[in-house]
C-alpha cells in the first residue's frame, strides 16, 4: 500500500512554524500528538468525508474531535448561521432573543439542567462549574480521577496522563500537574482518585467530605478510549456525594448530545447536580455550557458568583445551537446513529480477531474505541500497560494510507456522525481488515 501524499502539508507545516507556535493552533493537531509525519492540512470537508491539500480523501471518524455530530457543513446549521449573519450580525455583547430559546432547548434535553450559562469552550465551562461548586458549598477541594480530562486550566489539568512513577500508590494517588507553569500550591485544592473504585471514593469522601466542594467525572471516560463505568459505580458516586453535601459534576463535553439527547446521564440513568457541555451542542460552532439546579445557578443570576464573556451566547453560535438541536431531536436520529456505530465497532473487533489480534471495544455506538486487548481496562492504571505495548499506531498509519481518518492513539475515540452511511461503514471495515492483515504480516 502506497503511503499517503504529504508534500504540500509538510511545506505548509514548515511555513507555519515561523510565527505560529509549534506550527499548529492546538497541541492535539501536532506531530507530538501522533499526527505523523506532519499535521493534516485540510482543504475542505463534506458530510462524512474530509479532503486535504495533498489531494487525499478520508472517511472521517475524528469529526472535529466531537463537535461534528451532523458531519461536515450540515446544511440546516450552515443555512441558519448564514441567515443570522446576514440579518443580524455576529456579535453584540448585548442580550438578544436567541439566547433564551437555545437555553430552553438544552434544558429540555438534559435532566440535570434547570438553568445554564453558555460559554465558548469546555475548559471555560468547567472553570465556571468549579467556581459555582465552591461558592455554593463554601468548601474548597475537588475530587477528580486519574486519566480524566477536564480542560487545560491550572485548576483541574492534573493527573490526566501522569507517569505512574510520579503518581504514587493506586489507592492514594499524588496530584501530578499535566503541564509546566501550573503552580504546585494548587495540588492542595485537589484529591485525585482511581476511577471505577467505589471503595476508594467512599474512603476519600468520609475523610475529606467536610472540605470537598465537588466530585467531577466523565460519566463515560471518552478521554481514555471510551471506558465505561462499572455497574453501580455512578449510582454509588451519586449517593455518596448527596450524603456528604458534595456537588456531583458530570463533564459531558464529549458525551453530551453525542450518546443521546439526554447525554450519558440519560443513558446511564444517573442525574448529577451540574453538567458541563460542549462539542456536539452546536454542530461545529464554538459553544459550551454549564448548568444545573436552579438554586446553584442563582448564585450567578444574583451576581454573587461572577461569570462573564464577551463572546458568550453570541447570535451566530446560538443560531447554530437551535438548528443543531432541531436536527438531533428528529425521530430516529440516535437510533440510527447507535446502530451504525455499533455495526462499525463490532465489525472492527471481529476483523481484528479474524486476523489474529486480541480485540474488544469500549464506549457506546456513536463514541467508541477498538482496544487491542482481551478485555477493556477499567481505569487509567489498567490502561497504561496496554497503551505502551499495543500496535494501534501502526494500524492507524495503515488506515490513513487507505483513506480512513481517526484520531491517533489507542486512548482516543472513533466518532460517528449523522452523515455517515452504511456504505461508509462497509468501506471502512474492508480497509481496516486490509490494514490489519498488513500489520499481521509484519509481526
Amino acid at each position: 500500500m502506497a503511503a499517503r501524499r504529504t508534500d504540500r502539508s509538510q511545506l505548509l507545516f514548515s511555513q507555519a512554524q515561523e510565527h505560529l507556535a509549534g506550527g499548529v493552533g492546538s497541541g492535539t493537531r501536532s506531530p507530538l500528538s501522533g499526527w505523523l509525519p506532519c499535521p493534516i492540512y485540510v482543504s475542505h470537508g463534506e458530510g462524512a468525508r474530509v479532503y486535504d491539500v495533498d489531494g487525499n480523501e478520508f472517511i472521517d471518524y475524528a469529526m472535529g474531535l466531537g463537535p461534528l455530530i451532523l458531519g461536515h457543513r450540515p446544511k440546516p446549521v450552515v443555512d441558519r448561521v448564514i441567515e443570522t449573519i446576514r440579518e443580524r450580525g455576529t456579535l453584540f455583547a448585548l442580550a438578544h432573543d436567541l439566547e433564551a430559546p437555545a437555553a430552553k432547548k438544552v434544558a429540555e434535553c438534559v435532566p440535570s439542567i434547570e438553568s445554564l450559562r453558555f460559554t465558548n469552550s469546555g475548559t471555560e465551562a468547567v472553570c465556571g462549574a468549579l467556581r459555582l461548586a465552591r461558592a455554593y458549598t463554601g468548601k474548597t477541594r475537588v475530587i477528580r480521577f486519574e486519566g480524566h480530562y477536564h480542560g487545560w486550566s491550572d485548576l483541574i489539568h492534573w493527573s490526566n496522563r501522569a507517569p505512574l512513577s510520579a503518581a504514587g500508590r493506586r489507592q492514594y494517588p499524588r496530584p501530578v500537574p499535566n503541564s509546566t507553569g501550573i503552580p504546585e500550591c494548587l495540588a492542595e485544592t485537589l484529591i485525585v482518585l482511581p476511577w471505577n473504585d467505589l471503595d476508594a471514593l467512599e474512603t476519600a469522601v468520609k475523610r475529606h467530605g467536610h472540605e470537598t466542594a465537588a466530585v467531577i467525572t466523565e460519566p463515560i471516560l471518552g478521554n481514555l478510549g471510551g471506558l465505561m463505568p462499572e455497574p453501580g459505580y455512578l449510582e454509588g458516586m451519586r449517593s455518596l456525594t448527596a450524603d456528604h453535601e458534595i456537588l456531583l459534576i458530570f463533564d459531558e463535553v464529549l458525551t453530551g448530545f453525542r450518546v443521546g439527547l439526554a447525554g450519558a446521564q440519560g443513558l446511564l440513568k444517573v442525574t448529577p447536580d451540574m453538567t458541563v457541555l460542549a462539542k456536539a451542542i452546536a454542530g461545529g460552532f464554538p459553544v459550551a455550557a454549564f448548568g444545573g439546579r436552579r438554586e446553584i445557578m442563582d448564585l450567578i443570576a444574583r451576581g454573587e458568583t461572577m461569570h462573564g464573556g464577551t463572546y458568550n451566547s453570541n447570535p451566530l453560535c446560538m443560531s447554530a445551537v437551535l438548528a443543531n438541536l432541531d436536527e438531533l431531536r428528529k425521530p430516529g436520529f440516535y437510533e440510527r446513529l447507535n446502530a451504525l456505530g455499533d455495526r462499525l465497532a463490532d465489525g472492527l473487533v471481529e476483523a481484528a480477531r479474524r486476523v489474529g489480534f486480541p480485540a474488544t471495544r469500549a464506549g457506546v455506538g456513536p463514541l467508541f474505541q477498538l482496544w487491542f486487548a482481551e478485555q477493556a481496562p477499567r481505569d487509567y492504571r489498567e490502561a497504561m500497560p496496554i497503551l505502551e505495548r499495543n500496535p494501534y499506531l501502526a494500524w492507524w498509519a495503515g488506515l490513513m494510507a487507505r483513506g480512513v481518518l481517526s484520531q491517533p492513539g489507542q486512548d482516543k475515540l472513533w466518532l460517528i456522525s449523522g452523515a455517515h452511511s452504511d456504505a461508509d461503514v462497509d468501506e471502512t471495515l474492508a480497509r481496516a481488515e486490509d490494514a490489519l492483515k498488513e500489520l499481521e504480516s509484519r509481526r
